[in-house]
């Protein structure tokens, strides 16, 4: 198939190569605006998206470029949301693109680059610069397809050349639209020349959707042995898949049935396990039951301990005050005591003295009377003598008178 293309494009090129009169730039372009209309749309591009178009165009075809840049120009606000939006996300508007990620990805690092540059999301500051400066500008800059770079400096800064890379150059070529001979400066130099009033965006977008439809054989030849190796790669892959799928499914039977019988086994046990909670259940109730009564019993013997402990502190009280009362007796005993023992000795003292005063007294008393008595007594012995002596005086009187009678 890809042999019979490419005697068919060689067929074409000859063709065009022989009548080069009929086939020209404004020929290409205006074959472009019949097939895609909204090419026409494109004006009024500025710095950036001359950049951005550069990108797409070097990327996939005309088709595409538009459908493509459609989708940025409504999906996005601006440029800086672009920037920052995802990789992925940016890439969901161009997926016929060789690469879609890839370019996405160089894309978001050159709006990033700008930004932080230059603090906003714009390219028209190299309108202000010298061709040296842009250059350098975009030597200096993230990688982007050689395209973005020649478009500018061709549409922005003005070099009189229609911007093709080297691919696109060498479709034109095996198309019979450029000559083999001349170099890569001459054939856009050439193209320059014919463009007269088509605008020079238009004819870059036009030539690289013609290129696209000569690829080189030995590309093509290397994309489809290239495509083979990826279709054997992914059958291999496949049938790796589906090997490791049916061991995978094996090893999931087996362990399936592992976890049957395992299952099993755990429902056995959670049965053991529900009928021994069942009983530690019951346990535990009745375990909560005899707490509770020794609980209730524990109340009842804390109250009794309270009562006997407020009774106990009662007492104690009790015997506090009835020591103090007794300490205030003892003291009112000692101090009666003591007043007793004053009033006694006192009342000694008085009575010694009255003893004495009376003793005196009866002494002096007794002594009258013992002396009056034995005066008394003197007296009548004196009295007892005197009658005695006169009763023996009389006796012996009267005994002389007796002895004289006879």
């Amino acid at each position: 198939m890809a042999a019979k293309t490419a005697a068919t494009n060689n067929q074409k090129a000859s063709a065009r190569g022989s009548d080069k009169g009929k086939i020209s730039l404004s020929s290409i372009v205006k074959e472009a605006y019949s097939k895609n209309p909204t090419l026409k749309e494109i004006t009024d591009l500025d710095a950036l998206d001359t950049l951005m178009l550069g990108a797409l165009t070097s990327k996939m075809p005309l088709k595409e470029v538009l459908k493509s840049w459609d989708l940025l120009r409504t999906q996005f606000v601006d440029w800086n949301e672009i920037r920052i939006s995802s990789a992925s996300e940016v890439a969901e508007n161009f997926p016929k693109a060789e690469a879609p990620l890839e370019l996405a990805v160089q894309i978001k690092e050159m709006l990033s680059t700008l930004y932080e540059r230059r603090h906003q999301v714009s390219l028209e500051f190299i309108r202000e610069n010298t061709l040296p400066e842009t250059r350098e500008f975009f030597k200096r800059s993230p990688e982007l397809p050689d395209l973005c770079k020649l478009l500018v400096l061709a549409a922005i800064k003005e070099q009189p050349v229609i911007p093709m890379e080297n691919w696109a150059q060498g479709g034109l070529i095996r198309a019979g639209l450029l000559s083999e001979s001349k170099t890569s400066t001459q054939r856009q130099k050439d193209l320059y020349d014919e463009l007269g009033e088509v605008p020079l965006v238009h004819a870059v977008l036009a030539l690289h959707d013609e290129a696209f439809r000569h690829p080189d054989p030995a590309i093509e030849l290397a994309k489809k042995k290239k495509l083979e190796a990826e279709k054997l790669a992914a059958k291999k892959a496949a049938e790796a898949a589906r090997k490791e799928a049916a061991r995978i499914a094996a090893a999931e039977k087996k362990a399936a049935a592992e976890a049957k019988k395992k299952a099993a086994a755990e429902k056995k046990a959670a049965a053991a396990a529900m009928k021994a909670a069942e009983a530690a259940k019951k346990k535990a109730a009745a375990e909560k039951k005899k707490a509770a009564e020794a609980k209730k019993k524990a109340a009842a013997a804390k109250k009794k301990v309270a009562a006997d402990k407020k009774k106990a502190a009662a007492a104690k009280k009790k015997a506090a005050a009835d020591k103090k009362k007794a300490a205030a007796a003892k003291k009112k005993a000692a101090a009666d005591k003591k007043k007793a023992a004053a009033a006694k000795k006192k009342k000694t003292a008085k009575k010694k003295v009255t003893k004495k005063k009376v003793t005196k007294k009866t002494a002096k008393k007794a002594a009258k009377k013992t002396a009056k008595k034995t005066a008394k007594k003197t007296a009548k012995k004196k009295v007892t003598k005197k009658a005695t002596k006169k009763t023996t005086k009389k006796a012996a009187k009267k005994k002389a008178g007796k002895k004289k009678t006879r």
